[in-house]
């Protein structure tokens, strides 16, 4: 088995630690962790909403605390993962379940991640919903 060269090793550490960090989001929205949202998502943040609004991070955070936003479940699967300098663009589709109806929903989705400091905080978001499927 052959060593990894620094730059590869430097790639495997902040793709790694972007899986980590979008995880972390998963699960802190799917249980309405405001706290730990707060801690991952940048002061400036702002998201272009599948609910055709761009809502920015203090919104966002009141709408989880209140129950406004509520998924019962949350699956995400990256497709593509870039860094440009200290800013990283994740591609991706999800899908989501919300009360009371349980209808799944099927999104596209582009987070961007920076760099602050030593800590990866997400910065923006776009996400769309897809049409739904005929007999589906």
């Amino acid at each position: 088995m052959s060593e990894a060269s620094p730059a590869s090793e430097s790639a495997a550490t902040w793709q790694h630690e972007i899986r980590a960090r979008e995880q972390a989001a998963r699960v802190a929205f799917l249980a309405a962790d405001v706290h730990a949202m707060e801690q991952l998502l940048a002061d400036g943040y702002i998201v272009n909403s599948p609910l055709q609004k761009v809502v920015e991070k203090r919104l966002l955070l009141e709408l989880l605390r209140t129950g406004r936003i509520r998924h019962s479940a949350y699956e995400c699967e990256i497709e593509h993962m870039s860094r440009h300098g200290d800013v990283v663009v994740v591609m991706g589709r999800d899908s989501v379940v919300d009360p009371p109806n349980d209808t799944p929903t099927r999104r596209r989705y582009t987070n961007v991640w920076q760099l602050q400091g030593d800590v990866w905080r997400a910065i923006t978001r776009h996400a769309h919903v897809l049409p739904r499927e005929v007999g589906t």
